[in-house]
């Protein structure tokens, strides 16, 4: 993740419903569309509506259909094989050959190979990373919201600490400690990201715990994990949904990030952090060795942004009162 920089990115106020409420329809047909179909289809019509959205699908989905079926596509070459005749080679269209499509390193590797190699890491560094930031935070965040008092100025005091303490300077000082490697990278992007998911989910609970159906469930004698797991973290699933993409650019740009300054990736493994630290001495006579990786990291933080965007005009309320108007048969 990115630098902290004390600012909690903006996500709009949930939609307010009680899933523990008896199921109802709309109108008198027996047979009406539930909740989640009708969910589901105002969000595939909201998506062919946004050109930004189905960018966002489109880049993000072959980022992910690449990182995990690339290793097994037939004419993928090994991407740790290494050939000294081979070094340097041009990729096709500037003299070089089909062999290498995108050319080779400095070591003789084939760079395609290297390229669908570095998006495995980036996506397992991305989502274990963000996975275990939004875990953390959200839990922390339902206690500081929901109880308030002491538990709420320990928990919000200790954010604030941790979004000061540079991020970069943490993953030196684990890095010294343990040694580089991808799970060291993984723990300190969570730990310099859990503070905004923490600062959200406490937010949105302040806004949720004065409900009718928060007070009622208090009356009726439920006890407090049981309102903020039945009651509370449902109608936070789609704002928090929103940020968790959102963070995972920024956990792409880290990972980028600490692999180029040797605090991450470690060589026969790639990155793409990594591709750009290992060809920056053959910019001048070898432009592709640093150019792809530094594409690739552009286009899959480029799809991942647009994604959250459009994720988050979903969830505007202005916007879904827009699409449920737009139901056909409204």
């Amino acid at each position: 993740m990115s630098p902290p920089t004390g600012k909690t990115p903006a996500v709009n106020p949930p939609t307010v419903t009680d899933p523990a409420a008896p199921a109802t329809h709309s109108g008198l047909d027996p047979g009406a569309d539930s909740g989640e179909a009708r969910t589901l289809a105002d969000l595939r019509r909201h998506l062919l509506k946004s050109k930004a959205g189905m960018a966002g699908v489109a880049i993000t989905g072959l980022f992910a259909l690449t990182a995990i079926v690339g290793p097994w596509i037939p004419f993928i070459a090994d991407p740790a094989q290494q050939s000294l005749p081979d070094r340097l080679k041009p990729p096709v269209g500037w003299g070089g050959t089909w062999a290498h499509p995108l050319g080779t390193d400095q070591l003789g590797r084939d760079l395609l190979a290297r390229l669908i190699d570095g998006a495995r890491i980036s996506l397992l560094v991305g989502l274990a990373a963000v996975g275990l930031a939004a875990l953390i935070g959200t839990l922390l965040g339902l206690v500081a919201g929901y109880f308030g008092g002491w538990a709420d100025t320990v928990i919000s005091s200790v954010a604030d600490v941790q979004m000061a303490f540079p991020g970069v300077l943490a993953g030196l000082i684990f890095v010294l400690a343990f040694g580089p490697s991808v799970w060291i990278v993984i723990a300190v992007i969570a730990m310099s990201g859990w503070m905004v998911f923490t600062r959200v989910t406490r937010s949105l609970v302040f806004t949720l715990r004065t409900s009718l159906f928060v007070e009622a469930s208090e009356m009726s004698g439920a006890g407090s994990p049981r309102i903020m797991r039945r009651h509370l973290l449902p109608n936070l699933v789609s704002s928090l949904i929103t940020l968790i993409v959102l963070e995972l650019a920024a956990a792409i740009l880290s990972e980028s990030a600490f692999s180029f300054l040797g605090f991450g990736v470690q060589p026969p493994q790639s990155s793409w952090g990594l591709m750009i630290e290992q060809g920056r001495d053959y910019i001048t006579h070898a432009w592709w060795v640093v150019t792809f990786a530094g594409m690739a990291i552009a286009v899959a933080v480029l799809g991942v942004n647009l994604l959250s965007l459009w994720l988050q005009s979903f969830n505007d309320v202005a916007e879904r009162e827009q699409i449920i108007l737009d139901r056909p048969g409204m």
